[in-house]
């Protein structure tokens, strides 16, 4: 059985793009957090390995939502657009 499919199949389209809001918003925590490791500014009690661990579960559950929503047929699309947007970042950076 696929697994992409069952899943489809149970859970609504507008129910998964929620979720992949939710867990994106939880990436977002978990980058913050792990910013949070580097200095004391704002000293955090999580270390910076268990902040790296957070994140990189974050990374996997947005990813995975991707995948499920469908997103990862537009690979090629989506990796002109990053590449696009590579170029504008060094840009940017060297006109600084």
């Amino acid at each position: 059985m696929n697994t992409i499919k069952f899943i489809t199949d149970k859970v609504p389209q507008t129910e998964l793009l929620a979720q992949l809001a939710e867990e994106a918003t939880e990436l977002a925590h978990a980058a913050m957090k792990l910013r949070r490791t580097y200095d004391t500014t704002n000293p955090t009690p999580v270390t910076h390995s268990e902040a790296l661990e957070a994140l990189k579960e974050e990374i996997a559950d947005v990813r995975l939502l991707l995948v499920v929503l469908g997103y990862n047929q537009y690979s090629l699309e989506i990796g002109r657009t990053m590449r696009a947007k590579l170029e504008r970042w060094v840009q940017r950076l060297k006109e600084v």
